[in-house]
């Protein structure tokens, strides 16, 4: 089995600084539009290419760069495939975490707690599948230096490690069902509470 070390970096690098901030700001706005509108629809990938096309538009208008498709690009590149049979409140946490790695800071935004995690209680809903690789995931980093803190960028990197060989739509539902780390929690405390959310 692949050690944690050989997680893949994030693909996002060797992008400009302008680019990369212009692309964040859009996808915040549109994480925050897809969990407050009809958040109980099924997100499709033309309609969110163009959500994502209208707010680099907007941020672009607000700050008068000449932001155009090539941001869109790299926003939509940040996200990745769009699944099937999320609802847009769902994917909005993909979205959001898509927007942090670009930079964008949720911290600073009023808006984060619309975004932040989807409620446990649906944690419990999943396939085998997916219920498999969140145990798997709760696993390897319940092994991984257990002590150490509890970070969403590491969860966000174990996730990837052990959806390797799955389906791109099992990724992209462990991406938007994990939960948050709690201010100061271990990576152990953090997998035990990851296993209790699937009914483990």
């Amino acid at each position: 089995m692949a050690k944690s070390t050989d997680l893949r970096a994030s693909g996002e690098q060797g992008v400009p600084d302008e680019l990369r901030s212009t692309a964040a700001q859009a996808l915040a706005r549109a994480a925050g539009r897809l969990a407050v509108f009809d958040p109980n629809g099924l997100v499709y990938a033309l309609d969110f290419a163009a959500l994502v096309g209208g707010m680099v538009y907007e941020v672009a208008a607000e700050s008068g760069s000449g932001a155009g498709m090539r941001v869109q690009r790299v926003a939509l590149q940040a996200v990745g495939p769009v699944p099937s049979g999320l609802t847009n409140e769902e994917f909005a946490v993909t979205v959001a975490r898509a927007a942090g790695r670009l930079g964008y800071d949720w911290a600073a935004d009023d808006n984060r707690r619309l975004i932040e995690t989807i409620p446990t209680e649906r944690l419990a809903v999943l396939s085998a599948p997916v219920r498999d690789r969140v145990l798997a995931l709760a696993h390897e980093l319940g092994e991984a230096e257990p002590g150490t803190p509890a970070t969403m960028s590491d969860v966000l990197r174990f996730a990837e490690f052990v959806c390797q060989g799955a389906e791109d739509s099992v990724l992209a539902r462990i991406s938007a069902l994990i939960l948050s780390p709690e201010p100061r929690e271990t990576r152990g405390a953090y997998a035990d509470r990851l296993r209790k959310a699937v009914g483990a």
